[in-house]
């Protein structure tokens, strides 16, 4: 049985149940909305769980930004067995891209991983961007909508979405694996095995400690026009104004051909 590094990467998300609408100022209300795991981030930590007791291995939870340790402590009741929260106030104003750079420093501080987990998209930004640039900083595969994992003579397999069903594909690490927003079933989170999970520490680092230096966020609009050439077999060489652009356009190429790059 091969042992893997392996990673789950989550986000923080304002508890959606607390979040009010302004009807003066016509904008959000997130005073009373806590950092909560983002929702869809539960199907990767379900992924990560699954394919560390195929492996007879363990998996580290990674979350970057405000109310991290918040995701942090729901990431340790799938059984993420070391924590890591990156605080920094410039993540205040990153983006995607941003995010992506201080997951893939604290990925690359830790030791590296062999396969990487991420969830579709967050509730807040949604674009579902971050895979995209992790894939592309880390230098590994990138496998979309991912349903389950199945280990076969050391060999990963995935269960994946397809347009027309469901689709079989080998994998090979380094890779980075994004869940698939809906059909994985999620183990119910109780306020007892919150309470358990509490007790377990989160180690926190900064930018400076993982030796990462932001992006500057990009204000361009996303033309959702943009199309990928493929003009080689095996390859995606990704158009685009700017990396955002080119990261959503890879994530989109690769949904609509369930492949692995």
């Amino acid at each position: 049985m091969m042992v893997m590094r392996i990673v789950a990467c989550v986000a923080a998300v304002p508890n959606p149940g607390n979040v009010k609408w302004d009807r003066l100022r016509k904008l959000l209300d997130l005073q009373d909305a806590e950092p909560v795991l983002n929702p869809v981030d539960r199907h990767a930590l379900e992924l990560a769980a699954a394919y560390a007791k195929q492996t007879g291995s363990t998996f580290h939870a990674v979350c970057a930004g405000a109310g991290a340790s918040a995701a942090l402590r729901e990431a340790a009741v799938f059984g993420a067995d070391r924590l890591i929260a990156v605080a920094d106030d410039q993540l205040e104003t990153a983006d995607e891209a941003g995010i992506a750079a201080a997951l893939s420093s604290t990925i690359e501080h830790l030791g590296g991983a062999d396969v990487v987990f991420c969830g579709a998209s967050t509730a807040s930004y949604g674009s579902g961007a971050v895979p995209g640039y992790l894939s592309a900083r880390l230098e590994t595969g990138l496998a979309v909508d991912a349903l389950g994992t199945e280990v076969v003579d050391d060999s990963t397999w995935l269960t994946m979405l397809g347009g027309d069903g469901l689709w079989k594909n080998r994998v090979a690490p380094p890779t980075v694996i994004v869940a698939a927003p809906y059909g994985i079933r999620v183990r119910a989170v109780s306020p007892l095995l919150l309470m358990r999970a509490s007790k377990k520490s989160v180690e926190t680092v900064t930018l400076a400690d993982i030796k990462c230096e932001l992006p500057l966020p990009s204000a361009s609009v996303i033309d959702a026009s943009l199309e990928s050439n493929r003009g080689k077999k095996g390859m995606e060489v990704v158009e685009g104004d700017d990396a955002s652009s080119r990261a959503l356009t890879l994530v989109g190429a690769l949904r609509d051909r369930q492949a692995v790059s």
